[in-house]
């Protein structure tokens, strides 16, 4: 296995898939999260619920994040973001998070740092400054204003890896974002949450891997109809109202062939996918639309990338 020290500084783009779920709560998948680290510089894009668990699964360098990019505030993109901000101090963190995302994105990072506050004294009174360090603790808002909405802009560039953000369309969430990070001729975007649209397709161009999320109307249309049967009249309202504003597979592949991305991951996967047969329902006519790679998403996939110059 790999050192972390290594994966650190080996020059090469490291990508981790720690939530490859949505927000219907199964044993398979968590929420969203992609973990990235080339260069010495370790983000995160979205900590939703349980991702975190999985980044200390994998042992990645806690310490050493230094970012978290929000997409949006939905509470299965930033469930995570108080275990994020407090284990990566405790485990050593020399500074404080920064904690992007679109307006907005200071009420989410002084709600947690309300929420955890008393943890935090407490940490701090029984391990003292060198270990639990308050003003490292307290996280920073990076709030992301894009001066043209059809542009991307850049937010972050250190160390060679950059990362843009992007207007996405996840109506009536605004604003709402997705991400391209750029590292020694590596792309990679991050759609978020989103229809498809032509300004997602242009900020995705020649990504060498695209993470896509994407929910199949045709599976939940079998779970609204059981909802039915039962008088589940919240749980079909819930699940007719979120085909509004996401992507299916077999969208999210037109959006791989016109962006002509080398790789597509699928993300964000809605309904939970229990078997092969329901996997193999979820990608149906997918690969009849994109003729590349194609990815179905999960939990601690590893993905490595190396320079291009």
């Amino acid at each position: 296995m790999m050192s972390l020290d290594k994966i650190l500084r080996d020059g090469k783009l490291h990508i981790f898939l720690l939530g490859s779920g949505g927000p219907i709560n199964n044993n398979l998948r968590v929420a969203p999260s992609i973990a990235v680290i080339a260069n010495g510089e370790f983000i995160l894009v979205d900590v939703g619920p349980g991702s975190y668990r999985n980044l200390d699964i994998l042992r990645l360098p806690a310490a050493h994040l230094s970012a978290i990019f929000l997409t949006h505030f939905h509470s299965d993109h930033i469930g995570d973001l108080g275990e994020a901000n407090v284990l990566s101090c405790a485990n050593g963190r020399i500074k404080p998070l920064e904690v992007y995302g679109p307006e907005g994105v200071e009420k989410v990072v002084n709600g947690f740092i309300m929420a955890y506050e008393q943890d935090s004294k407490y940490r701090n009174d029984h391990h003292g400054d060198e270990v639990f360090n308050l003003e490292i603790a307290t996280p920073i808002s990076k709030t992301i204003k894009l001066p043209d909405p059809n542009e991307k802009e850049l937010v972050f560039d250190r160390n060679e890896l950059k990362v843009y953000a992007f207007e996405v369309d996840h109506s009536p969430v605004k604003p709402a974002l997705g991400y391209r990070i750029e590292f020694k001729g590596m792309n990679v975007a991050i759609t978020g949450d989103t229809i498809k649209t032509e300004n997602l397709v242009k900020h995705c161009k020649n990504a060498d891997i695209l993470f896509s999320e994407a929910i199949s109307y045709d599976m939940l249309k079998t779970v609204i109809a059981g909802a039915q049967a039962r008088n589940l009249s919240r749980v079909v309202k819930i699940l007719t109202d979120i085909q509004e504003y996401h992507m299916e597979p077999v969208v999210a592949a037109k959006l791989a062939k016109e962006a002509d991305v080398k790789k597509i991951v699928f993300v964000h996967i809605v309904p939970p996918l229990t078997n092969k047969l329901a996997e193999q329902t979820y990608l149906k006519g997918v690969s009849d639309v994109f003729d590349g790679e194609i990815v179905l998403g999960e939990d601690n996939m590893k993905f490595r990338l190396d320079p291009k110059r």
